[in-house]
C-alpha cells in the first residue's frame, strides 16, 4: 500500500500485533496495571487459531524438561507457575486453581484444587522413566547409552525433589516464591519423594515391554504437578478481563507496513493495515509489541533484530472416546521411546466430550517439504494400548508449528520464551516458547514496556467477575481448540 493519505488516523498508547496466547495475555496483565489505551490485532478471524489452540493442553511445572543438561527450561517452568500464584489466582479465583497448600505446618508447594471453571484438572501428569533394563538399553546394549540414561534419571529425580518435594517452602512472607536456579541444581543425594505408584501405567509400561518380547522392566514413576489445562478458558478469560479493562481487538486484519524512522535508533512511526472490512488505517502508538509466533520473520528483517529463531513442525493425533483417563509421558533417551498421553474432559454445551492425545518428541523443520511423520506415535500407541483399543475409534491427525529461538549451540532447541526490546526504541518482540510461559511472559513484557515507555502504573482492585455479555463476546472472540473442533466436524 503507498504511503498515501486515504487512511484513517488513529492512535492508542500500547498496539500489539498477535492474538495467541503473548499477544492477549500481555494486553490483560498491561490493562489490569495501567489506564492505558490497548489494541490488539489479529490476522485470522478469531484469537488462539494458531499454535495456541493447536496444543496438548499440557500446562508444564518442568517435569519434562528435568532432564536436559541446562535447567534453564525448566527453571522458566517453575517460575511461570510462581507467577501463575501470584499474579493469577488471586484475581481469577475460582477459574486459576492453583494455589499453595501445606504438607506440613511449615511447607506449602503449588497443586491445583477441583474447581467445576477451573483452568487446570486436578488430575496430575504420570512421569514414566526407565531405568536401566528398559527396552532401548536392552536393545541397544551401548554402556553409553545405559550411562546417560542414568545420568538423565538422576537429573530428573533430584530436580523435581528439590522444587516439588518435602523440603523447599514455596510460601515466603506472605507470597509464593519458587526455588532458585542454584537451588534446584543442589540435587546430589536426594531421594525423590514424588514416587506414586498407579496400577493403570504399570499395567500400560508391562504391555509395553512385552510388545518387545521383553520382560517387564523397571521404572520410576513420579506424579508430577503438571497437569491437563483448558486453553479456551484461559484465553476467553483473559479476553474478557482485557474487554472489561477497555482492551480493543481486531480480528481479520491484514498488515500492509510498518512505516520506521531510520535515522538513529530504529523507531515505528506508524502501522498500516487493512481492517476486516476493507478499510485502510494508519495506527500510531507510544509502543509497538509484536507477538506473531511463526510469522516473526518480515518484523525481524524491518526492524533489524539478530535472533536466531527455528519454526518446527510436529503431529499430534487425536482419539474419541479417550484411551484411559490418565495423563502420562515417558521420557527417554531415544526419542522413538518418548511417548505422551493427555486426558482431557471439555463440556461442549450439554455435551461432555473425552478424548485423548498423543504425541512424542519427533518434528521436522518447517520449510522442509516432508509431513511429519505420525507413524510413531501410532506404533507407540499400538503397543501401550493394542491395536483393537486404539483404532475402534475416531481418529485425526494435525500438524502444529513451533517457533523457538536458538541457543549458542546450532543445534540445540530451546524451549524458553524471548523477549527483545531496546530502550532506545519503541518496540518490543516477545515469542512465548510455550502456552505454560504466558504468566512469566506477560510480567516480563510489562516490566520491559516500563522501561520503554514512561507511565501511571495501577494496582488492580477486586476480583475478576465479567458480565455475561462481555464474557459471550470473549467467547465468540476465541476460537476453539484445535482437537475439539476436528471432532465436531
Amino acid at each position: 500500500m503507498s504511503e498515501n493519505h486515504d487512511a484513517k488516523i488513529e492512535y492508542v498508547d500500547v498496539v500489539i500485533v498477535g492474538g495467541g496466547i503473548a499477544g492477549v495475555a500481555i494486553a490483560e496483565f498491561l490493562a489490569r496495571h495501567s489506564h492505558l489505551s490497548i489494541r490488539v490485532l489479529e490476522s485470522s478471524p478469531q484469537l488462539g487459531t494458531q499454535a495456541s489452540g493447536k496444543l496438548e493442553g499440557w500446562f508444564h511445572t518442568g517435569a519434562l524438561y528435568a532432564g536436559q543438561d541446562d535447567a534453564q527450561t525448566f527453571i522458566n517452568c517453575v517460575n511461570s507457575l510462581e507467577d501463575l500464584i501470584n499474579f493469577y489466582s488471586p484475581y481469577f479465583p475460582g477459574r486459576c486453581n492453583f494455589s499453595l497448600q501445606s504438607t506440613n505446618p511449615s511447607t506449602f508447594r503449588p497443586a491445583t484444587t477441583p474447581q467445576s471453571q477451573g483452568w487446570f484438572s486436578d488430575d496430575s501428569v504420570y512421569l514414566i522413566h526407565p531405568q536401566a533394563d528398559a527396552p532401548e538399553i536392552r536393545h541397544s546394549r551401548l554402556k553409553s547409552d545405559a550411562v546417560q540414561l542414568e545420568i538423565q534419571r538422576n537429573r530428573v529425580l533430584g530436580r523435581l525433589e528439590v522444587a516439588y518435594g518435602q523440603q523447599y517452602n514455596w510460601q515466603q512472607a506472605g507470597q509464593c516464591l519458587a526455588p532458585t536456579y542454584a537451588q534446584v541444581e543442589d540435587y546430589d543425594g536426594i531421594d525423590c519423594s514424588l514416587h506414586q505408584a498407579n496400577e493403570s501405567i504399570v499395567r500400560l509400561c508391562q504391555r509395553f515391554d512385552r510388545s518387545y518380547g521383553l520382560d517387564p522392566s523397571h521404572y520410576d514413576i513420579l506424579r508430577t504437578f503438571d497437569c491437563s489445562m483448558n486453553t479456551s478458558a484461559i484465553l476467553q478469560d483473559l479476553v474478557a478481563s482485557a474487554l472489561q479493562h477497555e482492551v480493543t481487538f481486531e480480528t481479520g486484519i491484514a498488515m500492509n507496513r510498518l512505516l520506521i524512522d531510520q535515522y538513529g535508533s530504529i523507531r515505528i512511526k506508524s502501522l498500516l493495515y487493512q481492517d476486516s472490512m476493507g478499510d485502510r488505517k494508519r495506527l500510531k502508538a507510544n509502543i509497538f509489541i509484536f507477538t506473531v509466533g511463526s510469522g516473526f520473520g518480515p518484523f525481524l528483517n524491518d526492524l533489524q533484530i539478530r535472533a536466531r529463531l527455528k519454526r518446527s513442525r510436529s503431529a499430534m493425533v487425536v482419539t474419541e472416546p479417550a484411551l484411559i483417563e490418565t495423563n502420562f509421558v515417558r521420557m527417554s533417551t531415544k526419542q522413538r521411546f518418548h511417548f505422551n498421553h493427555f486426558f482431557q474432559r471439555r463440556q461442549i454445551g450439554g455435551q461432555s466430550l473425552q478424548y485423548s492425545l498423543l504425541a512424542d518428541s519427533g518434528y521436522v523443520n518447517h520449510e522442509a517439504e516432508d509431513a511429519v511423520d505420525i507413524e510413531p506415535i501410532l506404533e507407540a500407541a499400538e503397543r501401550y494400548f493394542g491395536k483393537d483399543k486404539l483404532y475402534h475409534r475416531q481418529l485425526f491427525s494435525y500438524e502444529c508449528v513451533k517457533t523457538e529461538f536458538i541457543s549458542e549451540e546450532e543445534q540445540k532447541r530451546r524451549y524458553s520464551y524471548w523477549i527483545e526490546s531496546n530502550a532506545n526504541s519503541n518496540y518490543l518482540c516477545v515469542l512465548p516458547g510455550k502456552f505454560s510461559f504466558f504468566p512469566t511472559v506477560a510480567y516480563q513484557a510489562y516490566q520491559k514496556i516500563k522501561d520503554i515507555f514512561l507511565f501511571d502504573q495501577s494496582m488492580p482492585k477486586g476480583t475478576f467477575n465479567a458480565p455475561d455479555h462481555i464474557q459471550a463476546i470473549a467467547k465468540n472472540l476465541v476460537a476453539e481448540s484445535y482437537p475439539v473442533s476436528l471432532l465436531q466436524k
